[in-house]
């Protein structure tokens, strides 16, 4: 198979991330003469390590890379909503929503970041011209940000559930989904800002305490009663 097959081959393939197995079942060989074979390919520049066993042609976009490093994975928090158009940052790194647990990755200047959830659900397969794209759908991003305000600020997400249509219904569920009565909490409190009232069906969940609205920010700020909430970030 010469080089020009190769790739035909690769993109009718959809594959994203080629691994020394995916190539093996292409080519035909065996694991040491495809371990040679992408060698000479990489040296030629008609591939592109990513890290160890894992490569992709030149021109995929770093998205679909990120996404495919890990399955099941998917971009997610404000990597997920600047894929969506939902916030006007530039986001530095991508990141990852994944069960599993990975270093981050420097790849070609720019970092991939996973971040580790107990369940992956709620996420939807692109297909482009150079692959899959994992994405999670706009429900389940901003779930994901409000669980773990670390990698999505606050205000970015509360700022893409205002410029954005969402299913009540569909985001209410996958928040039960998720067990966690603070991400409830702050789904409730957030969602009345768009006069959204989902209290009736979430309230047997909730309890006395009082969480914050923003964990990174200090123990500051009004009691919201309703949901149990010290209000902390100006919203």
């Amino acid at each position: 198979m010469n080089e020009r097959q190769f790739i035909t081959t690769i993109k009718n393939h959809n594959l994203g991330i080629l691994t020394i197995s995916d190539v093996a079942r292409i080519i035909n060989k065996n694991r040491q003469y495809t371990t040679l074979y992408l060698k000479r390919l990489e040296n030629r520049k008609i591939i592109k390590r990513i890290e160890k066993g894992k490569y992709s042609l030149p021109d995929t976009p770093l998205p679909i890379i990120a996404s495919n490093l890990l399955l099941p994975s998917y971009i997610s928090f404000l990597s997920g909503l600047s894929h969506y158009h939902l916030t006007t940052q530039l986001p530095r790194i991508t990141q990852i929503a994944t069960t599993k647990s990975k270093k981050r990755i420097i790849y070609e200047h720019n970092e991939i970041q996973f971040i580790h959830l107990k369940k992956i659900f709620g996420y939807t397969r692109e297909k482009t011209q150079f692959g899959y794209i994992f994405i999670g759908e706009k429900e389940k991003i901003i779930l994901d940000s409000l669980l773990l305000p670390t990698h999505c600020p606050l205000h970015e997400t509360i700022h893409a559930l205002k410029e954005t249509k969402i299913n009540s219904k569909k985001i209410t569920e996958y928040a039960l989904m998720m067990n966690s009565i603070v991400l409830i909490k702050r789904l409730g409190y957030t969602l009345e800002l768009n006069d959204i009232d989902i209290y009736p069906l979430v309230k047997k969940q909730l309890n006395k305490r009082y969480d914050l609205l923003n964990p990174t920010l200090p123990a500051m700020g009004k009691n919201n009663t309703k949901w149990h909430l010290k209000i902390n970030e100006a919203v």
